[in-house]
């Protein structure tokens, strides 16, 4: 188990590619409660590297909590409807984002399973993610010269990924000296 006879060097991992990527997959629909919960959706691009979709429960310090629970809803009906139709795609009597959730992935199922996805992927921070609104996914049945996807004038300044600031200072050095009198 522990021990010396593993590989030490980094074997690199795979970064994901941002922009309009065809083939993707969906891996994983899954529901952590943990941190008053998460719904996440695992994405593998074809170079092999991985993106993680999360969805959170509407949070009253960040506004809107209608708006919020629209917005999810929107984002995750939009994913659901690549795999399924609309009319198997139906919530209702849920009151608790658990409920929610559990729902969602038992829609799901495995109907994910096999199929490849035409998807954007832009810069959130330093990482690559999902654009806040769709269209962000298709089936890759969808002819590319018929795509719904496009990449609007928001989201094409999010395909580069942020730099950190080149003019970072350093914090001024205080040497200790006897007898010189301290700062703090």
């Amino acid at each position: 188990m522990y021990g010396t006879n593993v590989e030490s060097n980094s074997t690199g991992g795979v970064m994901p590619s941002v922009g309009i990527v065809e083939n993707c997959e969906l891996v994983s629909v899954s529901l952590n409660m943990d941190k008053g919960g998460r719904l996440d959706f695992e994405f593998k691009q074809p170079n092999g590297a991985t993106v993680k979709h999360a969805e959170f429960p509407a949070n009253p310090d960040f506004g809107d909590v209608e708006k919020q629970a629209t917005d999810v809803s929107r984002r995750v009906k939009h994913i659901a409807t690549k795999c399924m139709s609309e009319s198997e795609f139906v919530i209702d009597n849920v009151t608790t984002f658990a409920e929610y959730g559990n729902k969602v992935i038992n829609l799901f199922g495995q109907k994910f399973m096999g199929r490849k996805f035409r998807m954007l992927f832009i810069y959130k921070g330093k990482y690559v993610s999902l654009p806040k609104f769709p269209n962000f996914i298709e089936a890759m049945e969808v002819p590319a010269d018929k795509t719904n996807i496009y990449i609007s004038d928001w989201n094409k300044k999010k395909l580069v990924k942020p730099e950190p600031d080149a003019t970072t200072t350093a914090p001024e050095t205080v040497m200790a000296t006897g007898g010189a009198e301290m700062p703090f």
